[in-house]
């Protein structure tokens, strides 16, 4: 096998040769003859060392070479294809594929997009969600907006929010609320594997938190803290930035502005050296113009 790349056409000859099972329909869909098609056929596998399809009385089958190479190939020439879409289409066109947080999307990203998309109305979305770092590895997004520490080497990081937390609460239950003693008498939410707790805040208020005695209800996201918060469950720790809009304003309060430095912050992320599609670069700038518009119009 050579270590160098097949000619381009011998590879796009083989993924329609091998999705459709038929060198006589392959030869149709490329507008080539089929003893074209066979003998690009013959050159790839010549060129890999290896047989790609099993031809027996005028059928052909893959085999395991050519099954495990199809969609390598498919996702090879599916990605040449959207960026070459995405590098030459008029800005405000292609497609822009987001890996998001799972709770900056449903706090912040999802009551704001509809903004985005009426500005460019060509850029088609394709949103999807995680919540843990290691399920932000996968290379075939443009931009992703994590939450952490920001410690991740090999990305491009940009702050989305002010580092601080503070004490949120329905505005029912907020009525019984005095003092930040209060609050050791309420249940607490916190959200795991954040780099701030309840334990920090209490002692940033000069108050001695016993564990022993506190109610603290752990979830894996903010977007579960949240939701048991509006119900009246409990008090939880959050970022000021995602409920400063209108959207939580009859729904959840801040008994105390007291605000607790965190490690912690959501970023827009990219691997370093490699260049933004137009649909990514024109959504980079709108997310930091519109984060830094909401906070102008509320402070």
């Amino acid at each position: 096998m050579k270590t160098d790349l097949p000619p381009m056409n011998w590879v796009k000859t083989f993924e329609v040769a091998a999705r459709l099972l038929n060198f006589s329909a392959a030869a149709r869909e490329l507008n080539m003859t089929q003893s074209a098609v066979s003998q690009q056929i013959k050159l790839l596998e010549h060129h890999l060392g290896d047989p790609l399809f099993i031809r027996k009385h005028r059928k052909v089958s893959l085999t395991n070479s050519g099954l495990a190479y199809l969609p390598v190939v498919q996702g090879v020439l599916n990605n040449l294809q959207r960026k070459t879409a995405d590098i030459f289409s008029p800005i405000g066109k292609g497609r822009l594929v987001l890996n998001v947080n799972y709770a900056f999307s449903s706090l912040w990203l999802t009551h704001h997009l509809y903004k985005f998309c009426a500005r460019y109305p060509g850029i088609r979305l394709q949103l999807m969600h995680s919540n843990w770092e290691s399920d932000f590895s996968e290379s075939s997004y443009d931009l992703s907006i994590m939450n952490g520490n920001g410690r991740w080497p090999g990305l491009n990081l940009e702050a989305l929010l002010q580092a601080n937390v503070q004490a949120f609460c329905s505005p029912n239950l907020a009525k019984h609320i005095d003092s930040p003693n209060d609050l050791l008498s309420l249940p607490l939410i916190e959200v795991m594997g954040s780099s701030h707790s309840w334990s920090q805040w209490f002692e940033k208020v000069g108050i001695d938190m016993d564990d022993s005695k506190v109610v603290c209800h752990k979830v894996d996201t903010l977007t579960a803290a949240t939701q048991m918060v509006i119900s009246g469950l409990g008090v939880m720790l959050a970022y000021p930035d995602f409920f400063i809009g209108e959207e939580f304003e009859d729904t959840l309060c801040s008994p105390f502005k007291v605000q607790l430095p965190t490690e912690d912050n959501y970023f827009l992320a990219f691997p370093e050296g490699k260049p933004l599609s137009k649909s990514a670069t024109v959504f980079r700038d709108w997310l930091l113009e519109e984060l830094r518009i909401v906070a102008i119009n509320v402070s």
